[in-house]
C-alpha cells in the first residue's frame, strides 16, 4: 500500500482540525464459493481499497470515505467537512503506537484450495441422517495503513477465513437444524479439517439422538427444573448477548437507544452487582488466530484484554477514545470498523466466560437433577438487555447426578441477573465459536468469538 496518500489524506486533515485527525487506507481481496446439496451455486472473487478520515472541527466529529484514492479526491472529501452534519464530541489522549501486525497464513487458499476445501465439507455432510446441507466459506485479507494526531502510525494485514454450515437432521420425533460458523484468523490451517470432521459427527450424531428420540417438555415441567447445566456455546451466546453489548460505553450512554436500545447498566450504576462470585468475563482481542483477533484498534489503541465483569460484579466497559474522553480514561482498545467505509465504533472482540476448577462430570453430578444444555437454535432479548431467552438445540435431562434422555424443545428464559447469579459453578474446559455480530446504522458486521466455560446454574425460583 502506498504510503503517500495515508500521509496526504492526514495532512490534510489535520489543516482543517482543532485537536482531532486520523487517516486510514485499505486494500482488501476476497474470495469464495457457495455449494447447496452438493451443487455449486457460485464461485466469486472482490477486491477494492478505499481511504478514511475522521477529523474534529470547533468541537464536532466528522467521517468521511472514498474508495477514489487520489490526492484531488481526497482533498474534495476533506473539503467538504465542514458542511455536513458533525457530533459534538471529545476524544482522549493516547500514547503513538508505531508498529505493524503482519499476519500471514501457513496455508493462504487460491480458488482452487477454496474449491477443494468446500467439496471435502460438503462430502463430510453426506450422511443419511443429513436431509439439506448447505456451506458457504470465503477467504479474505485485508491491507491498511493508519496514522493520527497522537503520532501512531500503524500497518497491518489480515487474512481470516470462515466456513457457514447449515444442515437440517430428521428422526422419528422432528428435525434439527443447526447452523454452525468455523475458521478463523489464518488460511486453511484455520479450518483444521480433522478437528472439523469430529465437530461434524459430533453435531450430527448428537442432533440425530434429539430429531429420533427426543421428548418434548411440557411448560409445568420447564418452570419445574432448577438446576441447568450450560455448555460453552450456550455461556458463550448469554455472554455476548447479556454482558457485551449492555457494556458498550456508547450503549450504556445512549447512542445506540434509536438503533438497538439501551442497557441496564449505566452511568449511576457502574459497579453493579450483575452475578454471583464464580462469574468473571472477559474480551481478550489478541488471542492468536481467534476470530476476533486484533493487535491495534481502529482508532490506533493497542487492544488490550478487558475484565468486563469481576467476581460477579460490573468492572470495566469496552470504550473507544470519545467514551475513554468522557469517562476521564483512556481508551482500551475497543473500536472497530469492518471496512474503511465505516466508522470505528464501539465493538467487543473474543468475549468469554473465564474457567474456573470444575470437570463436567462434577457440574452434572452437583446438579443431580435438572437439563443439560449443549447447543441453542435461537435466543431472544430486550431492548435494555434485561430479560433473555435462549433456545436448545441438542439438550439432555440430568436424572441422579447422570445425562439421560434427549429433549426437544427446553427454553430457558430468565432475567439477565438471575441467569449470572445462579452461576454456581464453573468448568475448567474452554470454547471459543465463532459469529458476526452485527451493530450500528449503517449495519457492520465484525468477526467474533463467544464462549469460555461450561458452568452450573441453580435457579431458586
Amino acid at each position: 500500500m502506498a504510503t503517500d496518500i495515508i500521509d496526504y489524506a492526514y495532512s490534510e486533515a489535520s489543516k482543517r482540525s482543532d485537536g482531532f485527525a486520523e487517516a486510514y487506507a485499505e486494500e482488501y481481496a476476497a474470495m469464495g464459493a457457495a455449494i447447496e446439496q452438493g451443487k455449486f451455486n457460485g464461485i466469486f472473487s472482490s477486491s477494492g481499497s478505499g481511504i478514511r478520515v475522521r477529523m474534529m472541527s470547533k468541537g464536532n466529529l466528522y467521517s468521511m470515505s472514498t474508495n477514489l484514492i487520489d490526492k484531488q479526491s481526497v482533498k474534495s472529501m476533506v473539503s467538504r467537512a465542514r458542511g455536513l452534519p458533525g457530533r459534538k464530541v471529545g476524544m482522549s489522549d493516547e500514547p503513538a503506537v508505531k508498529g505493524k501486525d503482519i499476519v500471514k497464513g501457513k496455508k493462504e487458499p487460491d480458488i482452487d484450495g477454496i474449491k477443494d476445501a468446500i467439496l471435502e465439507i460438503d462430502n463430510y455432510l453426506q450422511d443419511k441422517r443429513v436431509k439439506y446441507r448447505s456451506v458457504y466459506i470465503n477467504f479474505s485479507h485485508a491491507k491498511s495503513a493508519f496514522m493520527n494526531d497522537c503520532g501512531s502510525r500503524i500497518e497491518a494485514r489480515m487474512p481470516i477465513i470462515n466456513v457457514y454450515s447449515n444442515f437440517i437432521i430428521a428422526g422419528k420425533k422432528g428435525t434439527r437444524s443447526r447452523f454452525m460458523q468455523l475458521g478463523g484468523v489464518g488460511g486453511l490451517e484455520a479450518l483444521s479439517m480433522n478437528t472439523l470432521e469430529r465437530r461434524l459427527d459430533d453435531e450430527i450424531s448428537g442432533l440425530y439422538e434429539a430429531a429420533q428420540n427426543g421428548k418434548n417438555l411440557s411448560a409445568q415441567e420447564m418452570r419445574g427444573i432448577k438446576n441447568v447445566v450450560i455448555s460453552p456455546e450456550i455461556s458463550g451466546i448469554a455472554v455476548h448477548e447479556s454482558i457485551g453489548h449492555p457494556n458498550e460505553s456508547d450503549r450504556v450512554f445512549g447512542r445506540e437507544a434509536a438503533q438497538a436500545g439501551t442497557s441496564y447498566i449505566n452511568g449511576g450504576n457502574l459497579g453493579l452487582e450483575v452475578g454471583s462470585e464464580a462469574v468473571t468475563i472477559m474480551d481478550e482481542p489478541q488471542i492468536s488466530g481467534s476470530n476476533g483477533y486484533y493487535k491495534y484498534d481502529d482508532e490506533g489503541v493497542i487492544g488490550r484484554k478487558k475484565t468486563i465483569i469481576k467476581g460477579g460484579i460490573q468492572n470495566e466497559l469496552l470504550t473507544n477514545r470519545e467514551y475513554a474522553a468522557m469517562l476521564g480514561i483512556r481508551s482500551n482498545g475497543s473500536a472497530r470498523s469492518s471496512a474503511y467505509s465505516f466508522e470505528p465504533i464501539v465493538r467487543m472482540s473474543n468475549t468469554y466466560l473465564q474457567k474456573g476448577s470444575a470437570t463436567f462430570d462434577e457440574l452434572v453430578s452437583e446438579a443431580r437433577n435438572g437439563i443439560y444444555v449443549k447447543s441453542f437454535n435461537g435466543w431472544n432479548i430486550d431492548d435494555t438487555r434485561s430479560f433473555s431467552m435462549y433456545q436448545g438445540n441438542e439438550a439432555y435431562m440430568i436424572r441422579n447426578g447422570r445425562i439421560a434422555e434427549p429433549v426437544m424443545n427446553y427454553k430457558l428464559e430468565t432475567s439477565t441477573l438471575k441467569f449470572w447469579h445462579a452461576v454456581a459453578l464453573v468448568g475448567k474446559d474452554f470454547n471459543l465459536y465463532l459469529a458476526t455480530c452485527g451493530k450500528g446504522e449503517p449495519e457492520q458486521g465484525v468477526p467474533v468469538t463467544n464462549g469460555g466455560a461450561s458452568a452450573l446454574l441453580k435457579f431458586n425460583r
